[in-house]
């Protein structure tokens, strides 16, 4: 029987179709509105916003976490199970990650595998064997609860960024029960990408991660961000832009200023590195010296003086 106050939509999954139940919004519903995966979002917003989904389904972001059975020509496993793995593929059951960089491995019990596949060196490196449902999945998965162990969507999908979508499905009010980012404060919209894209502990000191942090929150009321990063973690750029974003950071140059969370090329970068620099927004027409040119980043790249090492704080090099 259908209840009253309830909405139903007809969403298609596979090869066939599902009536799914979602409560209509109330006034209030928004702080408290649940997860509901990214089925429910595509199937409004597919059309609407095409190259925004299709971006993101090709992108680094919706493969941050899948099940090894959906390997395909987007999900790819790029490791060499034949070059000496430290443990067979037959034991995989979960993918970590689109195997840009490394990719690891967790078996059905969601325990992480120990050994990784680096990419470049197209080799086999230890990794140390650890509890995914309270290691991992609180970035690599969306609505993750570490109380229960469950998530409404494998990978970053799109309530990770815009929020909870229960309140957003009933509303009629379709703006402002769902989180835009570009409407935010420049440190707010950070903050999305800092849940994740960071180095430190949940207040409580359970996690690496804000296991209670909502798009639009204060992820500093939630989470403690390490003061030093050690050398070799990866994804620490919001650690490097709070702690060296200098005048970057205080005139609003945040992640998505450079970075597209919907594209899929290098970076995710919305243009090409050097032309992002000089553009007539930031340092076009303002470059002195004779060492700058605006044909400079065509032979080499701004950061290569100004992020050294590819991290997110900026620096001045003074000439020897």
């Amino acid at each position: 029987m259908r209840k009253r106050g309830t909405k139903w939509l007809i969403v298609g999954l596979g090869a066939g179709l599902v009536l799914v139940a979602i409560p209509r919004a109330r006034a209030g519903e928004a702080a408290s509105a649940k997860y509901l995966g990214n089925q429910l979002c595509l199937a409004c917003h597919r059309a609407a916003y095409a190259q925004a989904v299709s971006g993101w389904a090709a992108s680094a972001h919706s493969r941050a976490l899948w099940k090894i059975e959906e390997a395909d020509g987007t999900h790819t496993v790029v490791a060499d199970f034949s070059a000496g793995s430290p443990f067979p593929r037959d034991q995989v059951a979960y993918v970590l990650g689109a195997g840009v960089h490394s990719q690891a491995f967790l078996d059905k019990n969601l325990k992480v595998l120990p050994g990784e596949w680096a990419v470049k060196s197209k080799a086999w490196r230890p990794r140390e064997p650890a509890d995914a449902t309270q290691d991992c999945l609180g970035c690599h998965s969306t609505g993750y609860d570490p109380a229960t162990g469950k998530w409404a969507s494998l990978g970053v999908g799109c309530e990770m960024c815009h929020g909870p979508g229960s309140a957003h499905t009933g509303s009629k009010d379709k703006q402002g029960s769902i989180v835009r980012p570009q409407s935010l404060t420049p440190d707010r919209q950070a903050m999305i990408c800092g849940r994740c894209h960071s180095f430190g502990k949940s207040k409580d000191g359970a996690h690496p991660f804000a296991s209670d942090f909502r798009p639009g929150d204060d992820l500093d009321q939630r989470f403690d961000l390490a003061q030093e990063v050690p050398k070799g973690v990866p994804n620490a750029q919001y650690n490097e832009l709070r702690l060296g974003g200098g005048k970057h950071l205080a005139s609003g140059t945040v992640c998505t200023v450079c970075h597209d969370p919907h594209g899929t090329g290098a970076g995710q970068l919305r243009v090409p590195q050097g032309q992002l620099c000089l553009s007539e927004a930031c340092h076009g027409g303002k470059l002195t010296g004779s060492q700058h040119s605006k044909q400079a980043p065509q032979a080499a790249s701004c950061s290569i003086c100004h992020m050294p090492g590819g991290k997110h704080v900026f620096v001045l090099p003074r000439p020897s």
